[in-house]
């Protein structure tokens, strides 16, 4: 349940993040945030990370929707695990439900948030991205810290 609460939380905040920002953002322009360090950009991003496959939305829809299909498979094989492990499942779902939801209501991700120093900058990205990589990120570490002496993961059985 937890699961579920945190990738509609993460949807919810992703979705109207992007529905200010389009009402508000001419694309292309930039607002400060914090400087020229954090900045709002908007962007619309019609492939993956970097516009990778751009002109290829079938595919990145396939991808997405089968990534979702296996998340929930593997929120339900670790219905047991630590918190952590469940929250970091939750926010990968969420990110991923929330640029889907883009894909197909017009065939792009909106990006609006612009991160650098002077001319470097981090692409272009959104809640949705943010919430995928802190979600990865947390659940590596969960893995790598968290594994037993046998070096067999005990995520899936009742504690």
């Amino acid at each position: 349940m937890l699961y579920f609460t945190v990738a509609a939380l993460v949807v919810i905040l992703d979705q109207a993040t992007k529905r200010i920002v389009l009402r508000t953002c001419a694309t292309g322009g930039a607002r400060e945030l914090i400087g020229n360090f954090l900045q709002i950009r908007l962007n619309h991003n019609p492939g993956a990370i970097l516009g990778v496959l751009s002109g290829s939305r079938t595919i990145l829809l396939t991808i997405t929707i089968v990534s979702v299909v296996a998340l929930i498979f593997f929120a339900y094989k670790m219905r047991y695990a630590p918190i952590l492990k469940r929250v970091s499942l939750g926010l990968i779902l969420g990110g991923a439900f929330g640029n889907l939801i883009d894909r197909v209501a017009s065939g792009s991700v909106v990006d609006f948030l612009d991160m650098g120093i002077g001319r470097y900058r981090w692409p272009t990205y959104n809640i949705a991205d943010a919430a995928v990589t802190i979600g990865a990120i947390i659940l590596i570490s969960g893995f790598v810290m968290y594994t037993d002496s046998s070096g067999e993961e005990d995520a899936g059985s009742p504690q």
